[in-house]
């Protein structure tokens, strides 16, 4: 084959293959519903949108303890504003969903200020006026849901800027920082359910 007729191939080629190539919007376009397919992703009964993760309290079976379940919000993963979701309480869609919070409506975050890799977490009074699970649950979930934040492996958890005990999983009381290892099996798995071993009949 001549140089001539390699280089007019090759041309061609180019010429194909750009018209292939998809193209560069030059502004802002609506997409028509059919073609949103990212969009349609099952985010559950209750759950509202986005990459940010806090946590609520699961429905419970009756008889069952409730446990910490991740609902998903579209707010950025900072402290401020993750915590500031997590106080506000779950949506009217998670409501009708029973999903819950263990922490009552009366007690506000006051600030958040990062020590190395603790969180200081500073709330209003309220919290300490629970007792026992409900004390643990609602303790948990600012552990849980501060710990979502890039940096945060721990949480030292303040009422008015003083530091107070908080119960732990194993049933004892902590005035150090905390982290999610404090708080085992409170949170639901997200590890899919294993099939059953089949047995030989």
């Amino acid at each position: 084959m001549t140089t001539r007729r390699l280089v007019a191939l090759v041309l061609v080629v180019v010429a194909l293959a750009s018209g292939c190539a998809v193209r560069v919007d030059s502004s802002p376009r609506d997409i028509p519903a059919d073609d949103r397919t990212l969009e349609q992703a099952d985010v559950g009964e209750g759950d509202d949108t986005g990459d940010s993760r806090i946590y609520l309290l699961s429905p419970g079976e009756t008889g069952q303890q409730r446990q910490l379940r991740s609902a998903r919000r579209d707010v950025p993963a900072t402290a401020d504003v993750l915590l500031g979701a997590l106080f506000a309480g779950p949506t009217q869609s998670e409501l009708d969903g029973r999903i819950g919070t263990a922490i009552p409506t009366t007690v506000e975050l006051l600030s958040t200020r990062p020590v190395g890799g603790v969180l200081v977490v500073d709330v209003s009074e309220g919290l300490g006026d629970l007792t026992g699970n409900a004390l643990l649950l609602a303790v948990a979930q600012i552990v849980y849901t501060a710990s979502e934040v890039d940096g945060v492996d721990a949480v030292r958890l303040t009422v008015n800027g003083i530091a107070e005990a908080w119960p732990t999983g194993d049933g004892q009381t902590s005035t150090t920082a905390l982290s999610v290892f404090d708080y085992p099996g409170v949170a639901e798995s997200a590890q899919p359910a294993f099939p059953a071993v089949p047995v030989a009949g």
